[in-house]
């Protein structure tokens, strides 16, 4: 009889330990159940549609102007180092060019050099397109005055840096004359920030090229001042082709010292 009891004790003990692990494991699951349902609720938000193409240029066009507006406020310096390069790495030849320039009304940059000395250079010479090309397509890309004159084309999304960016295509609608190297346009590629839409980068090279070479460079924006991002430097650094001799040039530029001032310098033609 005694036996017949501690049997039924037993299995009443197994039966309860299998009805509470039951309750356990469902709460469990309910539990589950609803915070994965509230972090997806409250934790994920659906993610914000990509503005289209022709929207992307439309708002860097307009971040553009504005930057360039507000940049005939400000001067800011600029140092220039030129450099042909041996075979071994050695410099032979050196431009230098410091200055301070300034934005008038209309967007055209006025320099007022501070420091020039004799140039050591002896396999190339410095042009005036060259020192055109320092402030103008090196310093700031295509210029908006002659947009018309381009071609703007998406060309995706790219990481910069940590910071997501969409990049856009720049050439000229027409092809550079060569017989006219006055007239001179950027062709390459812009990086602009995602949700801002200002540059962040630029990099290509300024046609057309005539008997002449110019290189590769890059330009990057990251002084952040009063909203604007600025930029800080241009390099280069590439062996140019010429008829009769292949030579190694690097561009060391660095812009600084931006300082905005009370009044506008503005361009009036008189007759």
């Amino acid at each position: 009889m005694s036996g017949l009891c501690l049997l039924v004790i037993c299995l009443n003990l197994s039966t309860a330990y299998s009805q509470t692990a039951k309750l356990e494991d469902l709460s469990a699951a309910a539990y589950a159940r609803t915070h994965i349902t509230t972090a997806n609720t409250i934790n994920t938000p659906p993610p914000l549609p990509r503005p289209s193409p022709a929207l992307i240029i439309r708002e860097f066009i307009a971040a553009e102007t504005k930057f360039r507006g507000t940049l005939t406020h400000f001067s800011f310096k600029r140092d220039v180092i030129l450099q042909t390069i041996s075979l071994q790495g050695e410099v032979t030849g050196e431009y230098l060019r410091n200055s301070v320039f300034v934005l008038d009304d209309r967007g055209k940059r006025i320099e007022r050099v501070l420091y020039h000395p004799k140039p050591t250079m002896k396999k190339m010479t410095i042009t005036k397109e060259d020192i055109q090309d320092l402030a103008g397509s090196q310093l700031f890309g295509l210029e908006l005055a002659e947009l018309d004159s381009y071609n703007l084309a998406y060309l995706g999304e790219e990481s910069l840096n940590g910071r997501l960016t969409y990049l856009i295509g720049v050439s000229p609608k027409q092809e550079p004359d060569p017989n006219d190297m006055r007239a001179r346009f950027f062709v390459g590629r812009i990086w602009i920030d995602a949700t801002t839409f200002k540059p962040v980068k630029l990099a290509g090279t300024t046609e057309p090229h005539g008997k002449q070479r110019f290189p590769n460079f890059v330009t990057e924006r990251n002084i952040n001042i009063e909203d604007m991002l600025l930029p800080s430097s241009t390099s280069a650094d590439e062996v140019l082709r010429f008829l009769h001799q292949d030579t190694r040039y690097r561009i060391k530029v660095r812009y600084y010292d931006f300082k905005r001032f009370a009044s506008r310098l503005k361009i009036v033609e008189l007759e």
